[in-house]
């Protein structure tokens, strides 16, 4: 949300100053409840259960996920609320399943996933699990890892589409709640890896090739609670391209990592991560029972987890007297994915390489080091002590509703879509560019018309929830009309494609067919609704779906028209002998 200065360094009168707060609780309703403005907004409800164990918890406590858990709550995107429910796998204390914080639909202690009453298939959307215990041994039915029934829970949840995000630190930190978990356990390191040799480990504690992403901060040399300044370290993303139009030579990161404002290039950052991988050859063809832990996709093509940022370690790093080896430079996977709904609608999953990036020890300062001489103060007040570092947690914010929105079932990403319609054809530059007279009939309308709206449809939409939002939208929508490996840059054959060099020359560009039949869909929908209603339930959702759906045809039958008379025309820009 933009930021207005209360406190201007001009004089400001006492009504422009009433002015001046009416619009910062318009801008703040606008972003936290739409509806108050609009009364025809809706959300999709996302059920999201979020599981830590051991020495973690939703406190407000250094190892607390109290900031991550607002951050879900309350800045979701305008289509979406999360539904939250908490869960710890040991009977902590109220204050840290943060009692008495409004929005959060339950706290459950002592969690298991075979207690029915806790959890089964389709009671929740989503899994989130933050993992800090090597064992469970100590706990009836379990053994170093959950029960083989809560494993088989789990795997119906993802199954049936519903998403699963895992992490743990470094080492073991992590294996006891995540590592028997299908797909999620070849996606990470979740023990020492490739031995515990500390000088070969690479996800030891101190050894010389841990994962050390500690910036020096503000104080000379570095130290452990750099991890806790205003200071984040920078990732390198996987970017991904088509071969059509302005996609050509666009590059998009993933959809985890991009973000409202740009791409997420910075996480916060930790002296020992763990890290993320993808699986080896002879772990794709692995089965659960006998359903093939990474089934194929509608060409017959296997849908594998990839790695899509890595963090980058100094030479030299150490903690000033924490007893760790200096660091030799490389690079480790910090997130990977898994597009599951490329696969007959199976779940999404996340790993990343610690919880580090999510407790607010990393967030917003440390509480246990008040008064070290010569050490920076930013440490207190983390990513909040400066406009740098806010800049940076805005990009971290947006990475965790990021996470929210991608590993939805696909049956969420349909309401996603659905609302989004609404969210645009009522948005005040559309209101204008689809006719005042919403009257017209769409056939008296030139394709050039159509083409701007388009424009300024995917342009709308792409300021609020982001450029990778936006295409991904227009992408779902449009492969029922257009074939999509043309625009869909994080397609896998697309990306087959690219490396074998077997790209079609750019002699066509699609985008301005698919503006043309967005247009159209959207002055079809205005036509049927010339006014927003009051209030918008699935019925009114019925009805705009055919609208839209007769509209995009049109645009279909009207952009190929156009495009076959102007290849007819090709023939004569060459000169002949």
């Amino acid at each position: 949300m933009t930021n207005i200065n209360l406190n201007p360094t001009f004089q400001v009168s006492a009504s422009n100053q009433a002015l001046i707060q009416a619009n910062l609780k318009r801008r703040q309703d606008f972003w936290l409840r739409p509806e108050s403005i609009y009364p025809w907004w809706r959300r999709c409800t996302v059920k999201v259960l979020i599981v830590t164990d051991g020495g973690l918890n939703f406190g407000e406590g250094d190892f607390g996920l109290s900031t991550f858990v607002r951050v879900l709550k309350n800045e979701a995107p305008s289509r979406v609320r999360f539904d939250i429910t908490l869960a710890h796998i040991r009977n902590v204390s109220d204050a840290q399943m943060m009692a008495g914080e409004t929005g959060v639909v339950n706290r459950i202690k002592q969690f298991r996933f075979d207690n029915r009453a806790h959890f089964e298939a389709g009671m929740y959307d989503q899994i989130w699990l933050f993992g800090i215990e090597t064992s469970y041994a100590d706990m009836p039915g379990r053994t170093t890892t959950l029960a083989s029934a809560e494993v088989n829970a789990i795997f119906a949840h993802m199954q049936a589409g519903g998403g699963v995000f895992a992490t743990g630190d470094h080492g073991f930190l992590g294996q006891a709640l995540c590592s028997a978990l299908p797909r999620v356990r070849h996606m990470r390191y979740w023990r020492d890896f490739p031995s515990s040799d500390n000088n070969q480990n690479q996800v030891s504690m101190s050894g010389p090739r841990r994962n050390d992403s500690n910036q020096e901060g503000n104080d000379p040399g570095t130290s452990f609670s750099d991890q806790s300044d205003d200071i984040p370290q920078p990732l390198d993303l996987l970017l991904y391209s088509s071969y059509a139009g302005h996609l050509r030579s666009a590059r998009y990161p993933h959809p985890l990592l991009c973000g409202r404002n740009g791409r997420i290039d910075v996480f916060p950052d930790h002296p020992h991560e763990g890290e993320v991988r993808g699986p080896v050859p002879a772990e794709l063809t692995q089965k659960i029972g006998q359903v093939d832990e990474y089934p194929l996709d509608t060409a017959g093509q296997r849908v594998v987890p990839e790695v899509v940022a890595w963090g980058r370690v100094r030479a030299g790093n150490t903690t000033r007297g924490g007893g760790k080896i200096p660091t030799v430079a490389h690079t480790f996977g910090v997130v990977s994915a898994y597009d599951g709904h490329r696969a007959a609608d199976k779940g999404r999953v996340v790993c990343d390489s610690t919880w580090h990036h999510f407790v607010n020890v990393n967030l917003i300062g440390i509480l246990d080091e008040f008064a070290v001489p010569g050490e920076s103060l930013t440490k207190l007040d983390g990513f909040l002590s400066t406009p740098s570092g806010l800049a940076a947690l805005n990009k971290i914010k947006n990475y965790y509703t990021n996470i929210g929105i991608w590993i939805s079932p696909p049956t969420k990403h349909s309401c996603f879509h659905r609302l989004t319609w609404w969210e645009i054809v009522y948005a005040e530059r559309l209101v204008e560019a689809t006719l005042t007279s919403p009257d017209i009939p769409l056939e008296r309308i030139p394709a050039a018309t159509l083409m701007h709206i388009g424009i300024h449809a995917r342009d709308v939409f792409g300021r609020r929830a982001g450029q990778c939002q936006s295409l991904q939208w227009l992408i779902d929508w449009t492969r029922q009309y257009i074939e999509v490996s043309w625009l869909d840059p994080w397609d896998p054959t697309t990306s087959t494609r690219l490396e074998k060099g077997e790209l079609p020359l750019p002699v066509i560009d699609p985008m301005p067919v698919v503006d043309i039949v967005l247009g159209a869909a959207l002055v079809a929908l205005r036509q049927q609704f010339p006014q927003a209603p009051e209030k918008l339930s699935e019925r009114e959702d019925e009805v705009a779906l055919k609208a839209i759906g007769k509209g995009a045809q049109f645009g279909v039958e009207l952009a190929s028209k156009l495009v076959l008379e102007q290849t007819k025309s090709f023939p004569g820009l060459f000169q002949r002998k």
